[in-house]
């Protein structure tokens, strides 16, 4: 069970590591400062949350760096993304496609992918903290470990790059003329 629990923790870490460094030049903060303001409902257009969200993500990766912290950052990963899916679940249901700058300065339009993304990694997260919660910290053999966190690093750098995925492997589009 030790090896489900770094796999989760290498995976999750890397992507909310990644949405931070991808945020943290102005012009991409500012960006992304402006698309969550638009992602939330009307009623809170007002708020700004993305400094907020900025810090989560950082605590995130803090937390689940350090093996006896790892169980809240599983927490706090797994309210985190329920709460981008659902920000993204409404704001597609409002017809808001706006850029969600999740990695910084992408301009790839909101989409379903984005909620099923969220929603994954929730789950994974949810698995990492249920794991944790549940099984005493076993150590882990170092051959298999580091198989574990090579493919759990192949699989971050997929959810980060699902953008670029997606248009690599979307049909064309077929242009009147």
């Amino acid at each position: 069970m030790a090896y489900v629990v770094l796999a989760c923790q290498v995976l999750v870490a890397v992507v909310f590591a990644a949405a931070v460094i991808s945020k943290w030049s102005g012009k991409a903060f500012a960006e992304f400062t402006a698309s969550t303001g638009r992602l939330l409902p009307p009623r809170l257009a007002g708020w700004r949350p993305a400094r907020g969200v900025f810090a989560a993500e950082l605590a995130a990766v803090v937390l689940l760096a350090v093996p006896t912290t790892a169980v809240i950052g599983f927490a706090l990963s797994a309210v985190l993304l329920t709460g981008f899916a659902a920000g993204i679940a409404g704001a597609l249901r409002r017809g808001e496609r706006t850029p969600c700058r999740c990695f910084g300065a992408a301009g790839t339009r909101l989409g379903p992918a984005h909620l099923v993304r969220n929603l994954v990694l929730a789950v994974i997260a949810a698995v990492g903290l249920a794991v944790s919660l549940s099984a005493p910290a076993a150590p882990v053999q170092p051959a298999p470990a580091a198989v574990l966190v090579v493919a759990s690093l192949a699989g971050a750098a997929l959810v980060i790059r699902m953008d670029d995925l997606i248009t690599l492997f979307a049909p064309p589009s077929v242009s009147s003329k």
